[in-house]
């Protein structure tokens, strides 16, 4: 299941070594594109060949109180946003058949605004990285918006470049990278990826 598979792979490893400690997890992820390759002419499914090839992460997560001296990195926290309860979520990378009955990943348009909605982790990773004092200042900021006037923008949006190194965005495409780097107020020097 490629990306959404690796995430929910390190949600359930960091749970298995809470409970065997003292151990190791080895994580084996892929994303194989020719099952899903289409062939037909249908421009939303014709993107998906565009923006998805083959490859393959493996990472070694390790419990063990020595090896945090050698790490590269620590998992602190990890948070992830289940929209599949919406329809328009559900439907908005769907695998169907077109008019011609060619099977391929359809991709909808309204893709950017459910990945918009799923932003809505940020506000829990929120509350685990930030200051309690900018924390007061977005929930202030979001309790006037949502009390007085629902269509004005927040005015204190948080600065989470001072919580973070480094930000790994997924790289679904330019349009997903550049609504992120707006929302998160991120500069193009933050962001390193392939087009």
């Amino acid at each position: 299941m490629g990306c959404i598979a690796g995430v929910i792979a390190i949600y359930l490893a960091k749970d298995l070594l809470h409970v065997y400690r003292n151990t190791y997890a080895i994580l084996v992820n892929i994303e194989n594109i020719t099952h899903n390759w289409y062939v037909g002419n249908k421009k939303s499914m014709l993107i998906l060949n565009c923006l998805f090839r083959i490859g393959g992460t493996i990472v070694l997560l390790s419990k063990k109180g020595f090896d945090k001296r050698k790490s590269k990195y620590e998992l602190a926290h990890i948070v992830r946003t289940h929209k599949g309860t919406d329809d328009k979520a559900f439907k908005c990378v769907y695998k169907e058949q077109d008019d011609a009955g060619k099977t391929g990943v359809s991709l909808s348009k309204d893709l950017m605004t459910i990945a918009d909605g799923a932003l809505i982790n940020i506000t829990t990773l929120g509350r685990l990285v930030l200051p309690i004092s900018k924390q007061f200042l977005f929930i202030s900021t979001l309790t006037t918006k949502k009390l007085f006037n629902s269509k004005i923008k927040p005015y204190y949006i948080p600065n989470f470049k001072l919580s973070f190194v480094h930000f790994c965005i997924h790289g679904g495409g330019r349009a997903m990278i550049d609504d992120l780097e707006k929302n998160l107020w991120l500069c193009q020097c933050m962001l390193r990826h392939q087009e």
